[in-house]
């Protein structure tokens, strides 16, 4: 009876080792499968990412300019670069922030010969306020060009292809700020 036992743990031990060599089998393939579906969620999310650090460069420079009663100049410069200064009362500047777009990515846009915005406010650069890299929020939240002109704007920005490519437009008058991605041809708000 003993060695009856015993052969019928061995053979539940050998079918185990079967099943656990199946099921391990069938996981490596789903997460093999999971990573396959994952890049493509995590360049979205990259390009989201670069799209959420512009518009909040853009609402701090405003908030600082209304919280303190300060001209705040933001530029979008050198292709990568977010700088946003304080102008102080004295004609000095202090440098509040000095960011840069995530690796890879810059401003640029779309290939060919993208549509606008519904905003409308050009696609003349990759960066244009009235064909500067930036502007200067007054105290009271408005948006203005080296001109002293209120202004609009946009910003693009882009990874690698198109399907990375996003907007964001600032409306001079009010502050208000939209993001947009770039699917199918066309500029979707997101």
């Amino acid at each position: 009876m003993e060695k009856e036992g015993f052969d019928m743990r061995r053979n539940n031990a050998g079918f185990t080792l079967i099943e656990l060599a199946f099921v391990s089998g069938v996981s490596l393939v789903i997460a093999t499968v999971a990573l396959i579906q994952l890049a493509p969620t995590r360049a979205v999310l990259e390009a989201q990412s670069v799209s959420n650090l512009v518009v909040s460069q853009i609402n701090y420079a405003r908030q600082v300019a209304i919280d303190e009663r300060r001209n705040v100049f933001i530029e979008f410069k050198n292709g990568n670069e977010i700088k946003v200064t304080r102008l102080e009362l004295d004609g000095t500047s202090t440098v509040l922030s000095d960011l840069y777009l995530s690796s890879g990515y810059h401003y640029g846009m779309p290939s060919g010969t993208p549509p606008d915005t519904p905003e409308h406010f050009g696609i003349a650069a990759a960066v244009s306020f009235n064909g500067a890299v930036g502007g200067t929020f007054l105290g009271d939240g408005t948006f203005i060009d080296n001109g002293g002109v209120v202004v609009n704007g946009t910003v693009y920005t882009i990874g690698s292809g198109d399907s990375s490519a996003r907007a964001v437009t600032l409306t001079g008058a009010t502050g208000r700020v939209l993001q947009y991605l770039y699917v199918g041809g066309t500029w979707k708000q997101s």
